[in-house]
């Protein structure tokens, strides 16, 4: 078991090529990365940390390395990298850096299909090994410089027990008939594209908390005041609750505050433009009958299909006891009612399911997006034990 929570800073030239001469050598990592995005609007990568063989190793993107010697590491088919969220941090790799990414493994995909009752790495920590990690740097500002003694030590520990944890893991998969499908997924993991950050414009006004006691000329100063924020945020590449939080925009429309309470709140200049938001609203106040739909343009056949799909996925949940996020969303679900695939190679190049799932999910869909019985190729899929 690793528990030391010392480490080794990467921060210059020298102690970059001699930690890339160590990991080149090695048969098995453990991965992580801290982000700016709970401070900034455009998240980066503030930290790499790297496990190896008890050794914790930080390495600072933001000091004046060559993270592109990293490259041969992620993309090396015999050097096993485990993650916990791995596809947070394989997009941000990607996003960041460009590497390519090869023989990867997942604490919380694993723990997902392992049943357990929650799949944070601190859960999984007191889990495997009865030890209660700090919380106290969770939301701690990684980009600032330099980085204190309790940052730097919460960040090794982020990878210090994965490598313990997953053999643990590895033998319960193994155990449960799951190792196969977890490694296909890991697979997929892998191939994901990194697609950039959304910029479609669509402000999640739906989301906000306790939205539906909100009256509609009430919903319609919110999804207002949100697009305001948005914008600032992206200008001042801040994250948006840094901006103006939620509570803030709950209390001037909900008590109704008028213009010299809100400026008392937000200051002179944004009190008044958020005042000027509320008295002349975007558009018509908006109805529960609003909320979006996966798809605005959807017609009533789309709509029909979709939830005859929604049944298909509730009945995999259902007989496997998978969590919802382990299977198709309503958008991939709607991106195959438009482009029916009609055999499994097709539906293979959507690239919304891992070989494994392909396999053992792909048939019963066909069936179901033809709207044709397919409850029989359901019955042998493996129910997944939920731990005690």
């Amino acid at each position: 078991m690793q528990t030391n929570s010392k480490y080794i800073l990467i921060d210059n030239k020298k102690a970059m090529e001699l930690v890339v001469v160590n990991l080149s050598g090695a048969k098995c990592i453990s991965v992580d990365t801290e982000s700016s995005g709970y401070f900034t609007y455009y998240s980066r990568i503030c930290l790499v940390q790297i496990t190896l063989n008890g050794k914790n190793y930080i390495i600072d993107p933001m000091a004046p390395l060559d993270m592109t010697l990293l490259e041969p590491i992620f993309n090396n088919e015999k050097i096993q990298k485990i993650f916990h969220s791995a596809p947070d941090d394989v997009k941000a790799l990607k996003r960041d850096f460009s590497y390519n990414f090869k023989n990867i493994v997942d604490t919380m995909y694993s723990s997902k299909l392992l049943g357990m009752e929650h799949n944070s790495l601190n859960y999984l920590v007191e889990y495997y090994h009865s030890i209660k990690l700090s919380k106290t740097e969770q939301k701690s500002n990684w980009e600032k410089r330099p980085l204190d003694k309790h940052q730097l030590q919460y960040a090794a520990l982020d990878t210090a027990y994965l490598e313990s944890i997953w053999g643990k893991m590895k033998e319960e998969l193994q155990e449960g008939g799951l190792l196969e499908e977890a490694i296909s997924e890991f697979q997929k993991m892998t191939e994901e594209l990194y697609k950039g950050r959304e910029t479609s414009g669509d402000i999640a006004w739906h989301k906000f908390p306790n939205i539906l006691k909100f009256t509609s000329e009430q919903r319609r100063s919110v999804y207002d005041i949100l697009i305001f924020r948005e914008e600032k945020a992206k200008k001042l590449n801040k994250a948006p609750f840094r901006v103006l939080n939620n509570e803030t925009i709950s209390k001037i429309v909900l008590e109704n505050l008028g213009e010299e309470e809100i400026i008392k709140l937000l200051g002179k200049k944004d009190g008044a433009q958020v005042s000027e938001i509320i008295k002349n609203p975007s558009g018509v106040p908006l109805a529960k009958t609003d909320f979006p739909r996966v798809d605005n343009s959807m017609t009533t056949q789309e709509e029909s299909k979709l939830r005859h799909l929604h049944k298909w996925r509730d009945k995999i949940i259902k007989k496997r006891g998978v969590d919802h996020s382990m299977i198709l969303s309503n958008k991939q679900l709607l991106t195959l009612i438009r482009n029916p695939p009609n055999n499994l190679e097709e539906l293979n190049k959507f690239h919304f399911l891992s070989q494994w799932k392909i396999q053992n999910y792909g048939s019963s869909l066909l069936m179901a997006i033809k709207s044709e019985p397919y409850d029989d190729l359901i019955e042998n899929l493996i129910p997944i034990k939920k731990k005690q």
